[in-house]
């Protein structure tokens, strides 16, 4: 039997208005999947989703500005500006209509796109995220550890563990075996550059409630939360669900914020059987 080609991932930078944006492209004649990261990842917190799919399907990732290999910018933090970034990069390469994937800061991109953009998208899964606003209850934590990042950065052991709490499920904080899965995420911070992330966790704080827009999302959305996620709790996506018409849920438990590295391979065939469901 002949296997299909996987076809090979192009990387690039894309110059967007005052930055260049980092992609990768796995080509192909498939339909393609635009994906979008949460804060403090990249592109690559979609390795295991993207290994499954990318026989089938053309598999874009995008960096956000001043995270993961994309440059630095003085100012386009808020989401306003970094979903203007990504409807650049659907136009640029030709994506539309994508089916978009985004997770947490990711989500807050993808459903204005598809509130306000419909005819760019193909369906949209949202992981991780919400609708409402900032909580207010949790501007003291947040600010606090975005002022000692932005000074140390977010290596030393007390901001460490604030950002894991934050990122993770108790599971996949304390298995043994899953100790080289977060250290990798540990030396990508250190690298990383602490105004741009600063000017990211304010832009998203600052964020405007848009749960008034979500009945305008027209194509198949999938909603996915997780049941131990403290940062976005599963309300939030039970909330989503009830105002996105024909939109489904799926709650994951012993799963917190960051399902695609917590839980690849559950995320993975749901995507896999939405996308399927699709056609």
């Amino acid at each position: 039997m002949t296997m299909p080609r996987i076809p090979d991932t192009r990387r690039s930078y894309l110059r967007v208005r005052d930055v260049d944006l980092y992609c990768e492209d796995t080509g192909g004649e498939g339909e393609p999947i635009l994906f979008l990261h949460g804060f403090l990842f990249d592109g690559r917190m979609y390795e295991a989703q993207i290994a499954a799919l990318r026989d089938r399907y053309r598999c874009v990732t995008l960096d956000f500005r001043g995270q993961g290999r994309s440059g630095h910018a003085r100012t386009g933090y808020q989401l306003e500006q970094l979903t203007a970034d990504v409807l650049t990069v659907i136009r640029r390469l030709d994506l539309a209509p994508t089916h978009l994937v985004g997770l947490s800061m990711g989500g807050f991109v993808g459903m204005r796109i598809g509130a306000r953009e419909p005819g760019l998208l193909r369906s949209l899964t949202l992981l991780n995220t919400g609708a409402s606003p900032h909580p207010p209850v949790r501007y003291p934590l947040h600010l606090a550890l975005t002022a000692v990042a932005r000074l140390l950065g977010p290596s030393p052991a007390p901001v460490l563990r604030g950002i894991e709490k934050e990122l993770y499920g108790e599971p996949f904080r304390s298995e043994p075996g899953r100790e080289a899965d977060r250290e990798v995420w540990r030396r990508r911070w250190e690298t990383a550059d602490r105004s741009s992330l600063a000017n990211t966790m304010l832009g998203m704080m600052v964020r405007p409630d848009i749960r008034d827009e979500l009945p305008g999302v027209s194509v198949p959305t999938l909603i996915v939360a997780g049941q131990l996620d403290v940062e976005m709790p599963p309300r939030l996506a039970r909330e989503m669900h009830t105002l996105i018409p024909g939109s489904q849920l799926v709650e994951l438990d012993g799963v917190g914020h960051s399902a695609t590295l917590e839980d690849p391979a559950r995320v993975t065939g749901i995507l896999e059987r939405f996308l399927a469901e699709i056609g």
